[in-house]
C-alpha cells in the first residue's frame, strides 16, 4: 500500500520565539530557539548585518580609568528644542559623571566635533542620570540633593544646581510642650518650637498694637492674655481696622476676639516659610532666622531647629503639562520628627516653567496663610503623594497622562475633568499592582509604553473604553525566555524605540563587563507584528568593546559602507587617508537606530558609536581587524502536521532563498555569497546524543553551475531567487528545522516547502 504522502507550504516564517507551547501544540511560523535573523514584513528574514562602528567614526575619550569601565555608568539621552529652537536636537551622552554633546543632524555622530561637554562635580559616579528637558533647558537628576539645569547660549554650555523648594506644610513636632502637639486648642507657655509653629501659620508678620506701632504679634499676644495662641488659630481673627472715631483709621490688633473665637478643634494652615524639600531641618533655621533678622520686632533668640532631612534626593525627573517633575526619593529621614514625611511616594512638580527660575519651586505662588492670596491656582508647583507606592522608578509623559512605575504598581496623574493637568485639578489612579524594575527598560511607543518587570514585559495602553490597562506580553510568548535572565541584568537593560522600523530594542548582558563571560543581547520586539525575536552581539577576542546603550537618532540610509583594510590588527593609511573598499550593502531603507560603544586601549576608555552595518557578517571588525562572526540560526517548533501517532518521513526539502550574488570578485568568485546549512530533528529530540539528527547539508545552491566570463561579470542568472531541493534522512513521529548560516556569507530566507509521507499504522 502507497505511504500517504502530504505537502506542508512555509512561506511565512515571522511568528518570532515561542517558549510557551508544548511539542505537540507549537504554532506554526515561529522558532523555539533564534539569534541574529532580521523579520521581515513580507514574511521572508534576512541575517543581519555585523555591528561595526559608524562611518567616520572618531573614538572619544573618556576620562576615567579603564579599571573603573565595567562598573562605570552610560546613558544617551535626545536633547530636543535646545534653547528654544525647534529645529535643534542634540544627542547628550553621560559617561559617568560628563556630559559630551553632538548635533544629532551630522551623518557620523562622533566623527563631527562635540558641541561641548559639562561635568557634572556634584554628581555621584556608577549612577545612571535621569534626563527630561523644558524651556530649551536640559533636566539632570541622579539620586543627590541637588538636580542639575545645563544651558546653551549658541556657543557653550553652563552648568547650575538647583535645590528643590516647597512651602513648609508639616512644621515642627511640639516635643517641648506636647500638649500643643496632642490638643489644636491648647494655649499655653513659650516655646521655641511652637514659635516657629505659629509664625509658619500667619504669626510671621509684624501687626499694629492699640498705639499704630508695628509689633510682634505673638508679644501682643502674651501681653494681654498671657499665653500664646494654639495651633488652631491665625492671626488674621483679631486683625480689624480701628473706628474712625478712635483717630487715623489703621488695621490693628484686637486680642479680645481671640478670646471669643476660641474653641474650634481645627489646625491653622500651614505654609508662611519656604524650605528645602530634602534638607528641612537646616533650611526651617535659615529662613526663620532670616524672617527674624529682617523684623527687628521679633525679639527672639536663633532657631536650631531638629536636622529632619531626607538622603539622596530626586533619581526621576520628567516633563508633563509644561512642568518638571522630580520623584525617585528615598524615605530613609535623618533627625526627623513625627511629622517629617516619608518621601519615596512622593512626586514634586514645579511651577509652569517660563524661565529657569520656575524649575525649583514646587510650590504655591500665594501664602496659604494668607487672608489674601491663599487659594492654589492653576499654575502654581506643589507635590502629590501616590498612596500605596514604594519606590517609584520611571515617570512617562504619555499623551495627557503622567505614568507612575514603581516597584509595585502602576498610576496615572491626569486632569481632574476633560482638560488638562493643573495643580487645582488633578486625579491620581492605580492602574495595577504588577510594578517595573528600572528607568532605563522604559520604552514609549506611540500611545503606549512598555516596561520590565520581575515576571515578565508589560505594555501601558488603553483599552476600547478608553482606560488605561496593563498587559503582560511575554506570558504566552517567550516567557521561559525571560525568566532566565537574571533579575538584575533585567533591572540594568536599556530599551529604545526605533519609530522608522516600527520595532523596540531591549539591549542586555549578563557576566562582567569586558570580562571573558561578558554576552551582550538584544531583544526586539516588532510591534506591526507583534512578535519576539533576539540578537546576540559577540565579544573580541580581546574584550575591550561593548555596546552599552541604543538611541533612535536622526534617519540615516543605510546603502554603502566603507571597509577599511587591515594588516593584522593595524588599520592602513595613505597618508593621512583610511585605505578601503566601499561596498554596497543590501537595505531596508532609512535606518534610525546607533548605539554608544566603550573601548578600551592601552588602559585608556573610548567611547563612539555603532550599528549594524558590517557587510561581511562580521561584528567589531574595526577593532582588531578580524571580528567576530555573527552567525545566524534558528530552530523552528517540534511539528507533527497533526498526527503524532504515526512515523513520517520527509523525502524532499525545497528551499526557497533571495539570491545575493552580484559581480565577481578579484579572485574570479562570486561577490556577496549565501549560504545555508540545515538538519532535521525527529522525535522530539533536542540533543545530538539522540542519533535523532540529520547530518548538516548546504541547501542554498544554483540548479545550474554558474561561470564566470571575467571581472566584468555581473554573475546574473535571470532569476530572482534560489531554489533548492534537498534529500533530507530520518524519520520520526515529529520534526523540527534547524537552519544555520555560514562564515562571511549572506542568508535572506524566503520559505520551504516539505513533501511529507507517513505511515498507514500507529
Amino acid at each position: 500500500m502507497a505511504k500517504p504522502s502530504v505537502r506542508a507550504e512555509v512561506n511565512n516564517f515571522v511568528q518570532g520565539l515561542i517558549t510557551e507551547a508544548s511539542p505537540l501544540n507549537f504554532p506554526p511560523n515561529a522558532s523555539l530557539d533564534e539569534e541574529n535573523f532580521e523579520l521581515n514584513r513580507d514574511g521572508t528574514r534576512d541575517r543581519r548585518l555585523g555591528m561595526g562602528y559608524e562611518p567616520g567614526f572618531v573614538l572619544r575619550e573618556i576620562p576615567i580609568p579603564s579599571v573603573n569601565a565595567p562598573e562605570a555608568k552610560y546613558a544617551t539621552y535626545k536633547w530636543t528644542n535646545v534653547n528654544g529652537i525647534p529645529t535643534d536636537e542634540f544627542l547628550v551622552v553621560q559617561s559617568e559623571r560628563f556630559l559630551t554633546f553632538f548635533d544629532m543632524g551630522g551623518e557620523s555622530l562622533s566623527g563631527g566635533t562635540p558641541l561641548g561637554n559639562v561635568e557634572l562635580v556634584n554628581f555621584p559616579i556608577a549612577t545612571r542620570y535621569s534626563f527630561t528637558s523644558g524651556e530649551g533647558v536640559l533636566v539632570v537628576a541622579a539620586g543627590v540633593n541637588t538636580v542639575a539645569l545645563v544651558s546653551y547660549d549658541g556657543s557653550a554650555f553652563s552648568v547650575e544646581y538647583i535645590r528643590l523648594k516647597v512651602r513648609d506644610v508639616w512644621g515642627l513636632e511640639e516635643t517641648g510642650v506636647p500638649a500643643y502637639e496632642t490638643d489644636p486648642t491648647y494655649r499655653g507657655v513659650y516655646d521655641l518650637l511652637h514659635y516657629y509653629n505659629l509664625q509658619n501659620q500667619s504669626w510671621g508678620i509684624p501687626r499694629k498694637n492699640p498705639a499704630g506701632t508695628l509689633t510682634d504679634p505673638l508679644g501682643e499676644y502674651v501681653i494681654d492674655l498671657g499665653v500664646y495662641p494654639s495651633n488652631s488659630e491665625v492671626v488674621w481673627t483679631g486683625l480689624q481696622f480701628q473706628p474712625v472715631t478712635a483717630g487715623v483709621t489703621f488695621e490693628r490688633m484686637y486680642t479680645n476676639l481671640y478670646v471669643e473665637a476660641l474653641g474650634a478643634n481645627v489646625k491653622a494652615p500651614k505654609g508662611f516659610f519656604i524650605i528645602d524639600l530634602l534638607d528641612r531641618g537646616a533650611s526651617r533655621a535659615t529662613e526663620f532666622n532670616a524672617n527674624i533678622a529682617k523684623y527687628p520686632f521679633f525679639n527672639q533668640s536663633l532657631l536650631i531647629s531638629p536636622d529632619d532631612s531626607t538622603s539622596g534626593g530626586a533619581k526621576v525627573v520628567s516633563e508633563f503639562a509644561g512642568r518638571v517633575w522630580y520623584s525617585g526619593f528615598s524615605g530613609e529621614v535623618t533627625g526627623g520628627d513625627k511629622r517629617s514625611p516619608v518621601l519615596s511616594n512622593y512626586i514634586a512638580f514645579s511651577q509652569l516653567v517660563k524661565n529657569k527660575s520656575d524649575f525649583a519651586k514646587c510650590y504655591q505662588d500665594g501664602d496659604p496663610t494668607s487672608r489674601e492670596n491663599s487659594d492654589v491656582i492653576d499654575t502654581d508647583g506643589g507635590f502629590l503623594r501616590v498612596s500605596g507606592a514604594k519606590t517609584i522608578l520611571s515617570l512617562i509623559n504619555l499623551e495627557s497622562h503622567l505614568i507612575v512605575i514603581a516597584d509595585n504598581g502602576v498610576w496615572t496623574i491626569t486632569g481632574g475633568n476633560d482638560y488638562g493637568f493643573s495643580a487645582t485639578n488633578y486625579k491620581v489612579t492605580k492602574v495595577s499592582s504588577f510594578g517595573g524594575l528600572s528607568d532605563s527598560t522604559v520604552v514609549v511607543e506611540g500611545g503606549r509604553a512598555f516596561f520590565w518587570s520581575e515576571d515578565g514585559i508589560y505594555v501601558i495602553a488603553k483599552d476600547q473604553f478608553g482606560a488605561f490597562t496593563v498587559t503582560n506580553i511575554t506570558q504566552s510568548t517567550i516567557q521561559t525566555l525571560y525568566e532566565n535572565i537574571d533579575t538584575v541584568v533585567k533591572s540594568e537593560a536599556v530599551g529604545e524605540y526605533d519609530p522608522i522600523n516600527k520595532k523596540i530594542r531591549w539591549l542586555y548582558k549578563s557576566g562582567t563587563k569586558f570580562g571573558s563571560d561578558s554576552v551582550t543581547k538584544e531583544l526586539v520586539l516588532d510591534t506591526v507584528l507583534n512578535v519576539f525575536y533576539q540578537n546576540r552581539i559577540n565579544r573580541v577576542l580581546s574584550n575591550s568593546v561593548e555596546a552599552v546603550s541604543l538611541f533612535s537618532s536622526t534617519p540615516f540610509k543605510r546603502g554603502e559602507v566603507f571597509n577599511p583594510v587591515y594588516v593584522g590588527s593595524e588599520q592602513v593609511f595613505a597618508g593621512a587617508e583610511a585605505v578601503g573598499i566601499t561596498e554596497t550593502i543590501r537595505t531596508s531603507g532609512i535606518q534610525s537606530m546607533r548605539y554608544l560603544v566603550v573601548y578600551i586601549q592601552n588602559g585608556v576608555s573610548y567611547f563612539t558609536f555603532s550599528y549594524y552595518n558590517n557587510a561581511e557578517f562580521l561584528d567589531w571588525e574595526e577593532v582588531d581587524g578580524v571580528g567576530v562572526d555573527a552567525k545566524a540560526y534558528l530552530l523552528s517548533g517540534q511539528q507533527t502536521t497533526g498526527d503524532s501517532a504515526i512515523a513520517k518521513q520527509i523525502p524532499y526539502l525545497i528551499m526557497f532563498f533571495r539570491r545575493t550574488e552580484e559581480g565577481v570578485t578579484p579572485a574570479f568568485v562570486p561577490a556577496k555569497q549565501s549560504g545555508c546549512l540545515m538538519r532535521c530533528q525527529w522525535d522530539f529530540s533536542n540533543t545530538i546524543n539522540s542519533k535523532k539528527w540529520s547530518p548538516l547539508v548546504q541547501t542554498y545552491r544554483y540548479r545550474r553551475a554558474q561561470y564566470v566570463t571575467g571581472l566584468d561579470d555581473d554573475y546574473d542568472n535571470g532569476f530572482e531567487l534560489v531554489v533548492s531541493k534537498s534529500k533530507v534522512r530520518g524519520r520520526g513521529k515529529a520534526f523540527s528545522i534547524y537552519l544555520e548560516t555560514e562564515p562571511a556569507k549572506d542568508c535572506r530566507i524566503v520559505g520551504w516547502s516539505i513533501s511529507l509521507n507517513g505511515n498507514t499504522v500507529t
